[in-house]
């Protein structure tokens, strides 16, 4: 008989402290001393990787926390830029004409200012002029607002905002001066429709500016008067006609109409809209 196997013992795995001990055992000091240096690397090794984890750690919160500071200045530029700073835009006015001498507003009345017209002979024929009224404190032209208070005219501020430059001026078509009004309008739809919304009262607006008797029209039913769409030298206009009650005839009131996009003419007669058109289109 073969003598039997030993049985094989277990493999016990050892750590790095049975290998001290062991080798402490042994009383062998190099063995020792090379396990006490690679200890002491291990420690060394694991104390920088932590301090490495922490530093990663806090460049990584300090990123997070430039990215949202940038978003918020870039926010409140954006912000700032779009509600607190004003576009510029370029200088509106009604055009290039020639002009009146100033004439200061507080010294004067409308009435005054269209009959010295009338009978101005400085006025040149066929070439619409502009009116310069004045303030009496350093001869700055009326604004808008004071425009209106001038002529008399109670305009709405719908309409009103929808107006950039309103100006007076006048025609002299070789046989009477034509009284007119001249606006500027940044947005044509927009002032379309204020001027269609105001036309109902655009009569008691505009009648001291333009001349108009208004008290033969005072008694007038209101189906008399009427704005109506029409063409005068191929232009579109809106005319208020007077229909008389008898004959049925129709009479111009006054008409509105647009000179260029953005210039709309006032006036009681369709000359004075053609000779606007004529003048820009002529600068051109």
């Amino acid at each position: 008989m073969e003598p039997e196997a030993a049985p094989e013992q277990p493999h016990v795995a050892h750590t790095y402290q049975d290998d001290l001990a062991q080798a402490m055992n042994a009383t062998d000091a190099p063995v020792v001393q090379e396990l006490l240096t690679k200890a002491r690397e291990q420690e060394a090794e694991e104390a920088i990787e932590i301090v490495e984890q922490k530093e990663r750690k806090w460049y990584g919160i300090t990123s997070l926390l430039l990215v949202i500071l940038t978003l918020v200045v870039l926010a409140g530029g954006t912000w700032y830029y779009l509600h607190l700073t004003v576009p510029i835009q370029p200088a509106l006015s009604v055009g290039v004409f020639q002009h009146t001498e100033n004439i200061v507003a507080n010294n004067t009345s409308i009435e005054k200012v269209i009959s010295d017209l009338q009978a101005s002979p400085a006025l040149p024929e066929g070439k619409p002029v502009l009116v310069n009224l004045t303030e009496p404190q350093n001869s700055v032209l009326l604004s808008n607002t004071e425009l209106y208070l001038f002529i008399g005219a109670a305009v709405p501020e719908p309409l009103q905002s929808s107006i950039s430059v309103a100006r007076l001026g006048a025609l002299n078509t070789g046989k009477e001066v034509l009284p007119f009004i001249i606006l500027s309008v940044p947005n044509p739809e927009k002032a379309s429709q204020e001027l269609a919304n105001a036309e109902p009262s655009l009569l008691q607006y505009v009648y001291r500016a333009l001349h108009i008797n208004l008290s033969q029209y005072a008694a007038q039913p209101a189906s008399a008067l009427a704005f109506n769409s029409q063409y005068f030298y191929n232009l579109p206009v809106r005319t208020l006609t007077d229909t008389d009650s008898a004959t049925h005839l129709q009479s111009t009131v006054f008409l509105y109409g647009y000179a260029t996009n953005n210039i709309v003419v006032i006036a009681t007669k369709p000359e004075v809209l053609k000779a606007v058109y004529d003048t820009i289109v002529n600068q051109r």
